[in-house]
């Protein structure tokens, strides 16, 4: 692919015509104050934007606003097949050699001109996303050679190896199965997050001991509900036989209280007296002989006293005795009383239940049962998960395997070499080269890529490796027809004038024989800079590769002959 042209429908635009082959260059001149960086706001950088709109990048809102009624052109080759696409400034038009086409399909035609062979490849391969490294926009495009504004580290390495023709397919892979693998993590974050097993891992029960237990209680449960038969009435025939109960305890206590009773009765009743009336006679001639004996009464009426006591006391005790028993005859009888009532409640109320104990154990047996094909489900699954990280692991561990074994076999070593060529003749004194190393981590990134120049911590040093990896691309690359590379101001303006112009001698070196185009655009005081370093014949070369100079002392002399921005 090749730019022949780039032009509008207004007269004011600058058109810029291409050099077919070798260096192309557009300068931005300031004005006659020679101010410092003047020069930018010309249109380099606008020119190299409207080349990416013309294939198919989005439609700024600014041109939307600004350039309501402008059209552009784009005349560029493809495998010798010349094309023309103009498109309206609000992105509404576009016509692929005169037909009107939509974006989409433009798009589509574009990833199948054969520019890159995309051929049945991957979604994250496409014109727009590789063209980007031949012709970096925005100023993020222009601080990684391997890496483009806003792109992922494996889209972005996926599309470096598909330009070299390494081995990108692996990438695909381990990106593929750290996805499956993610994925499978987040399912089971789901399932840990069901409200079942939520309540049952934060008891701490272990799924499959819950399991056996719940295939034992189901159908206890079940068999429980089968027999179960339900009086309408039974919290009240509870409660009466309860109320039952509390009075045959009160009676059996009643009763057991006159049975002590009775004991004590029975005891007093069979004590005799305590003295003899032989042994009262000798107490009371003993007496005689202290008292006198008027004092003392007969013995006679001592001894008829104490018979009288004794037989009173004996009376009462048996008159005590009939009434207890007729007191425990009465509660026997109503004890046996309540007690048959009772019994025939407690015959009324066997083997029924409540019904809301009914309804409590049915809603218990069929929560366990949601429970059950809940765990049958979850261990079915992560039986299944287990053999799939298995499977995944050890695959993971062949394409491992694999890639070490490819990274043995140098597959950079053409480019690594000729990188090295490149940076050595702008810093002949700094170690540079590319790095590929297998990255088995656990992550989705399938190699350790790297492209360094020694000091590129430094702007300048970096752009540099910007452009020598860039050119390794144009020159070297595989599986695109790509035959022009733009490098925009930005990624001149910190190097050195030196680097700057060595830069350039290698540019006209290597463009001398081949087809490839190299567009630049360059300020005047870096370009005029870099001249001293440059002999005769290569200023002679870089002054008539000088397509446009725009300049910003009018704005007719800008790229769009008007003021934008």
């Amino acid at each position: 692919m090749k730019l022949i042209k780039l032009s509008a429908n207004k007269p004011s635009f600058k058109t810029i015509s291409f050099n077919p082959n070798g260096l192309t260059l557009i300068l931005g001149d300031a004005s006659k104050d020679g101010k410092e960086g003047s020069s930018n706001g010309v249109g380099k950088t606008l020119a190299l934007e409207l080349v990416h709109y013309c294939l198919g990048a989005n439609t700024p809102s600014i041109f939307k606003e600004k350039l309501k009624d402008w059209i552009f052109y784009l005349d560029f080759m493809i495998n010798d097949q010349q094309y023309r696409v103009e498109r309206s400034a609000d992105g509404k038009k576009i016509y692929l050699n005169s037909e009107e086409i939509k974006l989409v399909d433009y798009r589509n035609w574009l990833n199948q001109c054969g520019v890159f062979d995309l051929n049945n490849k991957k979604d994250s391969l496409s014109f727009r996303s590789l063209l980007i490294r031949f012709a970096r926009r925005l100023r993020e495009d222009c601080v990684d050679p391997l890496k483009t504004h806003k792109e992922p580290d494996v889209e972005a390495q996926l599309r470096t190896f598909f330009l070299l023709d390494l081995d990108y397919n692996s990438i695909f892979i381990k990106q593929s199965h750290k996805k499956r693998l993610d994925d499978l993590k987040k399912t089971i974050k789901n399932w840990d997050d069901d409200p079942i097993l939520h309540e049952l891992f934060q008891a701490g029960n272990e799924p499959k001991l819950r399991l056996d237990w719940l295939n034992k209680e189901i159908p206890l449960l079940e068999n429980d509900l089968a027999q179960f038969t339900v009086a309408e009435n039974y919290h009240y025939l509870v409660l009466e036989a309860q109320g039952l109960t509390q009075q045959l305890r009160q009676i059996e206590k009643v009763i057991e209280i006159g049975h002590f009773q009775l004991q004590g009765i029975e005891k007093s009743l069979q004590q005799q007296s305590d003295i003899s009336r032989l042994e009262l006679l000798d107490l009371y001639k003993g007496l005689e002989q202290v008292f006198r004996p008027e004092t003392l009464a007969h013995f006679e009426a001592v001894e008829t006293f104490h018979q009288t006591f004794l037989e009173n006391r004996k009376k009462r005790l048996e008159a005590d005795k009939l009434q207890i028993l007729q007191e425990i005859e009465q509660k026997d009888k109503e004890r046996q009383k309540i007690g048959l009532l009772r019994d025939q409640l407690m015959k009324e109320l066997q083997g029924k239940r409540a019904l809301d104990e009914y309804t409590a154990l049915s809603n218990k047996l069929a929560t366990l049962k949601s429970e059950r094909v809940k765990l049958q489900e979850y261990l079915k699954f992560k039986d299944k998960l287990e053999e799939e990280k298995q499977l995944l692991k050890e695959e993971m561990l062949r394409q491992d395997a694999n890639t070490s074994d490819y990274v043995k076999t140098d597959p950079i070593s053409e480019y690594k070499a000729f990188f090295q060529s490149i940076a050595t003749q702008l810093y002949p004194h700094c170690m540079s080269g590319i790095v590929l190393e297998n990255n088995t981590g656990d992550n989705q990134l399938r190699y350790k890529f790297s492209v360094q120049i020694e000091g590129d911590n430094s702007d300048g040093i970096n752009d540099a490796k910007i452009l020598c990896f860039d050119w390794l691309l144009l020159m070297k690359g595989k599986n695109h027809h790509v035959d022009f590379l733009w490098h925009d101001n930005r990624l001149f303006a910190n190097m050195g004038s030196n680097p700057r112009a060595a830069w350039f001698k290698f540019a006209l070196a290597q463009l001398e024989n081949s087809d490839k185009q190299y567009i630049a655009t360059v300020n005047i005081e870096n370009y005029e800079s870099m001249l001293e370093h440059l002999n005769h014949a290569q200023k002679e070369i870089l002054g008539q590769a000088v397509v446009l100079k725009l300049r910003d002392d009018n704005v007719k002399n800008k790229l769009l002959g008007i003021q934008f921005g």
